[in-house]
């Protein structure tokens, strides 16, 4: 495993999620509870009013300062917290020790973190309609999405709200694939600081699915991600997954696997 990479590429996972939490501070009254704090240079964010590992996380330097992060976590419980660990795909333990506590690793949310250079990113036809989102389209784009990661129906606001604060940003992108005038599919591309441009998430309606859609998107997004400078592609996805073989045939390889950890309960 590259190190360098690999933490090159969480960190621009980090800086796109801590995004959609900070879309959520700017709404008048905050009503969600959501908030960004930092531990050295580290963004880590919580939202009250969700459980869900996407939105509730900290940042830590596990083999260097591990008490600190074992602090936050106590700190946070409340909301249940969680850290992201890296390593090779066959080395993610069930569970580890950090300053003498047990931390488990969560179930369902081990995914795969895949990367290509800009210049070695396959770039493929295709026939679709693609292009920006627009408010009107934004509805559309979000039930689309919760409706792919089964997102709760009383949770279903507040993630449309989290890419609702992406409209004026210069850093993220959100694409729509209209068929027919009907918006079937969708995907975010988030453009970090550190040069790599981070394919955030994708989804397909369930009636439109295996119909290339998803392999479109990526492109677009590759095609984009080159306008924009972009010195690296990079992607999640679970390992038996078809968004993972879509995005190996787009170029991208394996770096590493990130299993979520909490702490264990007593």
């Amino acid at each position: 495993m590259d190190v360098a990479l690999a933490l090159d590429i969480e960190a621009a996972e980090r800086e796109y999620l801590s995004s959609r939490v900070e879309n959520l501070t700017r709404l008048d009254g905050n009503p969600y509870g959501a908030s960004v704090f930092f531990n050295a240079n580290v963004p880590c964010f919580h939202v009250k009013a969700t459980p869900s590992p996407m939105f509730n996380r900290i940042y830590a330097d596990i083999t260097g300062d591990s008490q600190t992060l074992l602090n936050l976590l106590k700190q946070s419980a409340h909301y249940r917290p969680v850290t992201p660990l890296i390593a090779k795909p066959s080395e993610l333990a069930p569970s580890t020790q950090i300053a003498g506590q047990r931390l488990e690793r969560l179930k369902g949310w081990t995914h795969l973190q895949l990367a290509c250079a800009i210049d070695s990113a396959a770039v493929n036809h295709h026939p679709f309609e693609i292009e920006e989102v627009t408010p009107q389209t934004l509805a559309q784009f979000a039930r689309i999405h919760a409706g792919g990661f089964h997102t709760k129906p009383q949770q279903r606001l507040l993630n449309q709200a989290s890419f609702a604060g992406f409209a004026s940003s210069e850093r993220a992108k959100i694409y729509v694939l209209n068929v027919d005038g009907d918006v079937v599919a969708g995907a975010l591309m988030f453009l970090a600081s550190n040069g790599i441009a981070y394919l955030g998430t994708a989804a397909t309606r369930k009636d439109a699915r295996g119909l290339g859609y998803h392999a479109a998107l990526i492109t677009h997004r590759i095609k984009q991600a080159k306008k924009h400078g972009s010195r690296m592609i990079a992607a999640t996805a679970l390992a038996n997954s078809q968004s993972r073989r879509n995005l190996q045939r787009a170029g991208l390889t394996v770096s590493h696997a990130q299993g979520l950890y909490r702490l264990a309960d007593n």
